[in-house]
């Protein structure tokens, strides 16, 4: 066992070195719940900080939950809860509820090729103690998330299209995101006694500059783009699950970066990133 639990031990060590970050909008939840007919409940604190000279410390718990409705398809719910803390002050609360509906297209000897298709609702406040969107539990918009996914015994590869749609009614910042592009592709290592090791490397890239109300503009609106808030990003996502039981499992991962984004506007930046929990299969 010993020498299974040492790579994710070193990789914890590295992430404490390198700045790992997720600048995911809701996109990464395709792909993230293998294709596999039974039903899935999982819960895990989940921790961060944005690292920099004001940097922000994420501390939460986040809901998932992948459930079949019939053959080939299956509705997932996600739904976090998160405390944000840094120099102007801290902010709390539910965040923006994730809906998504998963129906096979094809599958084959552990094989399985799915749409994705739904969007993340603006359940999360987004003025809590009148601080900047960086701080907010929620983002604001009504978003549309679709996208595909290509699942076998050890490989996942996905792709997918997030559609922010208006911009939030925080009163400091105004944020309007822009669109965001994403792709995975991982590997998971299973000839191991209860345990699942996994490795993914995830791309995001925003196709436009945000845009935030100006904050030299007294009287009136003046909107303006935020440089380089459109970078690509790229991140390793180490994983790890061990089973407890037949239907128990315990859950961690781990995120690295190849490719860092600078910009924070909308509070998804992460200088490091680590979840715990457990997941329920029944």
């Amino acid at each position: 066992m010993v020498r299974y639990i040492l790579p994710v031990f070193v990789l914890f060590l590295l992430a404490q070195q390198l700045s790992a970050q997720c600048s995911d909008a809701g996109a990464c939840v395709i792909g993230g719940a293998p294709a596999e007919s039974s039903h899935q409940v999982s819960l895990r604190y989940v921790f961060g900080s944005s690292g920099g000279d004001d940097a922000l410390t994420f501390n939460g718990l986040q809901f998932d939950a992948a459930i079949d409705i019939y053959d080939d398809a299956a509705l997932i719910v996600r739904l976090p809860f998160t405390t944000v803390d840094g120099p102007l002050g801290s902010a709390s609360g539910i965040g923006d509820l994730t809906l998504m509906w998963r129906h096979g297209l094809w599958s084959d000897h552990n094989r399985a090729l799915s749409l994705l298709a739904g969007g993340r609702i603006a359940t999360g406040a987004v003025n809590e103690e009148d601080l900047p969107q960086a701080y907010q539990p929620g983002l604001g918009t009504n978003d549309i998330i679709v996208g595909l996914s290509y699942d076998t015994y050890a490989w996942i590869f996905a792709a997918g299209y997030q559609l922010s749609t208006g911009r939030s009614d925080n009163t400091v910042d105004r944020l309007e995101r822009g669109d965001d592009l994403f792709a995975r592709a991982g590997y998971a290592y299973t000839d191991i006694e209860d345990m699942t090791l996994g490795l993914e490397v995830i791309a995001i890239k925003r196709l436009a500059m945000d845009n935030v109300l100006h904050p030299a503009v007294d009287n009136g609106e003046m909107f303006v783009d935020v440089p380089e808030s459109d970078q690509l990003q790229i991140n390793v996502l180490a994983k790890s699950a061990y089973a407890l039981s037949d239907n128990l499992s315990f859950l961690g991962q781990i995120a690295v970066p190849l490719l860092q984004r600078d910009v924070n506007i909308d509070g998804l930046k992460r200088a490091l990133s680590i979840a715990i929990g457990a997941q329920i299969s029944f």
